[in-house]
């Protein structure tokens, strides 16, 4: 494993048709760790060797001298690193989990090294279908189908290039979560506490639903020309289709209050067809955020990827993988998520050795991991201090 890098790779022709970060762009507070190279590649799950990986991460204040405070934060399926701003730059915006990192917050920066990474198959700076092979061809359609152990072991090899032998905690949410998860049951020793939220011990059938319905979305689109498109004319790629597929991930992630709460309630009363227009255009709208911002391979990957979740594949099942769990671990549910239903959390409850479960009552549904911060605030405390205590 090399050390983390911090160059970028020279000017070339930039891809078209997508929303990838591409060597170039601003570098804004990404740091680049190459983890694996030609000379020592992954071996995926599949068996086959893939090299290069680089991911890239952001981190929050200082590792210590003997590397014993970092905890990572591993996110869902499109957010990036950006999970808090930086304090040291007044030009650096809010992030996505900005209520909880940050100095005296749960996760104390002030005390902690706080390291949110790219996940592997993304398209943010960490390797993904749109980065570059060794002979300067984008993957495309040759990226290899990966499963969320690799993405694991790349997560691991970057710990390792860090000099992190052991987390004092691994937070997921969502599909990190089930990375999380991973994390705890294959690397025990690797972390002093594990908090899941919204997170399952295997993907379930509604959600593996949700995740087929927008791969299909995005591979049938005409401008997907078999995920190899980044050198057609712009405007001739799939960018609509990710917006439609995340268009159409969002009416699974959320709940009708959530929407009502969006679309004043009475609106539907004193003029329905102009609330059903309002909302069309609101739906459509939160698609096409993230297709500016995301690759459109990137995105069936890693919906590809999340259905591989089991944590008992391979580990005479569900339960006895659970049971490998050595350290505390802190489940969140929300009452009214469908997508990672409670009943999930109450699984991993009951099977992991040292669990605890803290259900939210919220009308957010699975939104519930961006929108009910300060509830989660109390949970990320706790584990902190089992982790420090050794309990």
């Amino acid at each position: 494993m090399s050390s983390p890098i911090t160059s970028q790779a020279t000017t070339r022709t930039r891809l078209a048709n997508t929303g990838a970060w591409q060597p170039g762009d601003p570098v804004g507070h990404r740091r680049l760790a190459e983890v694996f190279t030609e000379q020592s590649p992954l071996q995926l799950v599949s068996g086959e060797l893939f090299a290069p990986v680089t991911v890239a991460y952001e981190a929050w204040g200082a590792l210590n001298a003997d590397a014993s405070n970092a905890i990572l934060v591993l996110p869902p399926l499109t957010m990036g690193t950006d999970a808090a701003s930086h304090p040291d730059d007044p030009t650096s915006s809010p992030g996505w989990w900005e209520y909880l990192i940050g100095p005296g917050r749960a996760l104390d920066t002030d005390r902690f090294f706080v390291v949110c990474p790219n996940t592997f198959g993304s398209c943010q700076g960490t390797t993904g279908p749109a980065s570059l092979d060794p002979s300067g061809r984008p993957w495309g359609s040759r990226f290899p189908r990966i499963d969320v152990i690799d993405q694991v072991t790349v997560e691991a090899a970057l710990a390792d290039a860090l000099g992190i032998r052991r987390w004092v905690s691994v937070i997921g949410m969502s599909i990190g979560g089930a990375r999380a998860l991973e994390w705890a049951v294959s690397r025990p020793d690797r972390m002093g506490s594990v908090v899941l939220i919204a997170s399952t011990a295997a993907t379930r059938l509604q959600q593996w639903g949700l995740l087929t319905l927008q791969i299909e979305l995005i591979r049938e689109h005409p401008g997907f020309h078999g995920g190899d498109y980044y050198e057609l004319p712009e405007g001739n790629g799939p960018r609509a289709s990710i917006a439609m597929a995340r268009a159409f991930g969002h009416l699974g992630y959320a709940t009708e209050r959530y929407f009502q709460d969006r679309f004043a309630e009475t609106a539907w009363d004193a003029d329905p067809e102009q609330a059903r227009t309002e909302f069309e255009g609101y739906l459509f709208a939160q698609g096409q955020k993230v297709a500016e911002r995301f690759d459109a391979n990137s995105y069936a990957v890693l919906c590809d990827a999340a259905r591989t979740h089991n944590v008992g594949r391979g580990r005479s099942g569900i339960s006895a993988a659970l049971k490998r769990v050595t350290c505390p671990a802190h489940v969140v549910g929300f009452d009214t998520d469908t997508a990672m239903p409670l009943e999930a959390q109450r699984e991993l409850v009951t099977t992991i050795p040292k669990a605890e479960l803290t259900v939210v009552e919220t009308t957010n549904g699975h939104y519930s991991v961006f929108y009910e911060q300060q509830r989660l605030d109390p949970v990320l405390r706790r584990a902190a201090r089992d982790a420090e205590s050794g309990e």
